[in-house]
């Protein structure tokens, strides 16, 4: 239906990525968008697209599976937008095996 599938490792890539950017910077629970994600790690504008995909897509369905090693708390939206652009992110206990 117009959009494209990510596989698994896809997902867990960018779930390295966010945990990977919590653990750098010292916190376990951070509010971040997909675009700061994106610019801490150098990466183009469509990694943030699809970094946000997959945050959308963890949020609305509740997953909270240790294999990503965070999970998502709840979203902020912009002002005139119901779509959350920021989601406040809480690493699980244990992540820093994962890394």
């Amino acid at each position: 239906m117009g959009h494209v599938r990510t596989d698994s490792n896809t997902r867990y890539y960018y779930a390295f990525l966010i945990c990977d950017y919590l653990l750098r910077k010292n916190i376990t629970r951070a509010d971040v968008t997909a675009r700061d994600i994106a610019a801490f790690h150098n990466l183009t504008g469509k990694a943030s697209q699809s970094i946000s995909a997959m945050l959308n897509f963890l949020y609305s369905n509740r997953i909270r599976d240790t294999r990503f090693g965070f999970y998502i708390m709840g979203t902020l939206a912009f002002k005139k937008s119901d779509y959350p652009h920021h989601y406040i992110v809480q690493l699980i206990d244990g992540a820093r095996g994962l890394l």
